[in-house]
């Protein structure tokens, strides 16, 4: 399988991996509004906090782990895989052990002290709480998986299983919630398939890596080979973790379980389809790797402007027509809170629009090209002007204030994009918005322009269901008109279509 065939592939089941649990989503959050109640269904949204601020401990392992064993399977180096897997993977484990500990002692300290906590819903926080660490472990178990999964370039793989753990567990779940269980029994049923990805991974691995052998013991090769991403690593966790998730703490803590349970809704929506889109351009993480150790910048420079065009196109199609409609949408999907929320969500597609502009291409280059170093300049300046602007503004202005600092911190990408492009691709930032954003840009203003006109139309299932099918036919066809949309990825659908039709014919013909 050649290049564009796999990179095709990892885009469609980013898309799938993506797409399905957002409509899982759709479907299952009024209901889990509806039978847990507004705080405790904000008790359900801070477990992913409770994780979150944890995952310091993991160091951004991750990284490293993705950029070497890329390297090491361009050369065919089993015996560096080896010594990789087998180091990272015993890390893991015991900052997965370490964390769950840590969590559990202190589930009864958050929910009685930092925590705004009905009364009658301080039980249930603790004993959540108390999953969450059990999650936590789960959770550092599903990282090592990814970072192999993406490191060998199997995104298939890891959306696959990312898939079945969120679809499964959010289904499930729910069932168990009107069964009588309410949020104990969600987040139970959440944490027993997060528990289960971890070795559903490792089996995968011995299956791909046919030379894959697990050794007991910490190579000291490996230490030093990973140990200078470590610190920045580690920098990066407890920035992004800690400060990424302020705004939800600083809800909790000053609003209320109710307002953070109200914040997650669009938050959710905004965040998911950014994680969509920036996902599929995951490959380019890999890819950048692989192309440097084998001296091939040329071709990687080439690939960035076409994945800026396609990335550019991908985010105009998907934001802009929430951005112009979200209040319709929520009108219909979540009518109890449209008026607490609406404009939360415009601002947050308007902040997930230009961050995905500026940051969803880039980013992989940068850390493919192993520019750790300057990528937490980048990062830490970004998130302490994150937290700065949620603190000035949460207060004062409520979740509209939250949502606009995620849209203010967008000016850091900007500058940070520019330096980027000039620095280690060397290309001209006029040259590449000729090139690759001009036409999605402007074609993406179009779209918003027939959205508002539309918005008439949009005022049920149907007539959204219609203004959209509408919009995205439009959207293609003209893109493909003026040239949004070129020949690779054309010849990457067809390729995708035919590689779907042999399978589909393998598996009927008799055997």
């Amino acid at each position: 399988m050649n290049r564009t065939e796999r990179s095709s592939i990892n885009m469609l089941y980013s898309v799938a991996g993506f797409t399905i649990p957002m409509l899982v989503s759709f479907v299952t959050t009024p209901l889990l509004l509806r039978g847990l109640g507004e705080a405790a269904y904000g008790l359900q949204s801070l477990v992913a906090v409770i994780i979150g601020y944890l995952m310091v401990m993991e160091m951004g392992l991750d990284l490293p782990i993705i950029k070497f064993l890329a390297e090491d399977h361009a050369h065919q180096d089993a015996d560096a895989e080896n010594r990789l897997l087998s180091t990272t993977l015993q890390l893991y484990a015991s900052i997965g052990l370490v964390g769950m500990v840590v969590i559990v002692l202190l589930a009864d300290w958050l929910a009685r002290s930092i925590f705004r906590v009905p009364d009658d819903l301080v039980g249930q926080t603790v004993t959540v709480f108390r999953l969450a660490g059990i999650g936590f472990l789960g959770s550092v178990g599903m990282s090592w998986g990814r970072a192999v999964a993406m490191g060998l370039e199997r995104f298939d793989l890891h959306y696959f299983i990312s898939l079945i753990v969120s679809t499964a567990g959010t289904i499930i779940g729910l069932g168990v919630v009107y069964a009588g269980h309410g949020v104990v029994g969600y987040v139970f049923v959440r944490i027993v398939f997060t528990l289960l990805a971890g070795p559903v991974y490792f089996v995968l691995v011995r299956h791909l890596l046919s030379d894959f052998r697990f050794h007991w013991g910490l190579y000291r090769g490996t230490i030093r080979r990973v140990a200078g991403y470590l610190g920045y690593g580690l920098w990066n966790r407890i920035l992004g973790n800690v400060l990424g998730s302020l705004d939800k703490t600083l809800i909790g803590v000053w609003i209320g379980l109710a307002a953070t349970g109200l914040y997650s809704v669009p938050f959710m929506i905004a965040n998911s389809l950014g994680y969509m889109v920036s996902y599929m351009f995951s490959f380019v993480f890999p890819m950048a790797s692989a192309l440097q150790s084998l001296g091939e910048l040329e071709r990687l420079r080439d690939i960035f402007v076409r994945a800026s065009r396609f990335i550019a196109a991908l985010a105009g199609f998907v934001f802009i027509p929430l951005l112009v409609l979200g209040d319709s949408f929520l009108m219909l999907w979540t009518p109890t809170i449209v008026a607490q929320v609406a404009s939360v969500l415009r601002l947050l597609m308007l902040a997930g629009y230009l961050s995905i502009l500026t940051t969803g291409v880039v980013n992989n280059v940068v850390l493919g090209l192993g520019r750790m170093k300057q990528f937490t300049i980048y990062t830490t300046i970004r998130w302490v002007t994150l937290a700065v602007f949620f603190v000035l503004l949460i207060r004062p202005l409520g979740l509209e204030g939250a949502a606009l600092a995620l849209l203010l911190t967008c000016g850091v990408d900007v500058v940070y994009f520019v330096i980027a492009l000039r620095r280690y691709l060397q290309i001209s930032p006029l040259e590449l918005f000729q090139k690759a954003y001009l036409k999605p840009i402007a074609l993406s203003v179009v779209l918003g322009a027939l959205s508002f006109l539309a918005r008439p139309l949009a005022t049920s299932w149907i007539g959204l269901g219609m203004v959209g099918a509408g919009l995205g036919l439009f959207y293609v066809v003209v893109g493909y008109w003026v040239g949004v949309f070129g020949e690779t990825e054309k010849r990457a659908v067809v390729g995708l279509w035919q590689m779907a039709v042999q399978r589909a014919n393998s598996i009927g013909r008799p055997r």
